[in-house]
């Protein structure tokens, strides 16, 4: 299971469960309602564990959790840093 994939699988599993919102890599997943800022703190403390990575304060910011795509991307520039 790649970094994106399981991200969307414990989006599903544990911030949008029973959701019906089929995620796409570039749902806006704020948009959709899917995750909102407790949803967010969730995923970070998720992917900070799961990948030992430090998400810089300064990444904390609404457009790098829209969508998969884009909580992709700053995982990857979490893990290259």
């Amino acid at each position: 299971m790649n970094t994106k994939e399981a991200v969307k699988a414990f989006i599903q599993s544990e911030i949008a469960p029973g959701g019906n919102e089929v995620i796409t890599d570039d749902s806006n997943l704020i948009e959709l309602g899917i995750i909102d800022s407790m949803g967010v703190m969730k995923l970070i403390a998720f992917v900070e564990e799961t990948f030992s990575i430090t998400i810089n304060p300064d990444d904390l910011m609404p457009e790098n959790f829209e969508t998969l795509d884009a909580i992709s991307a700053l995982l990857d520039r979490c893990t290259k840093a």
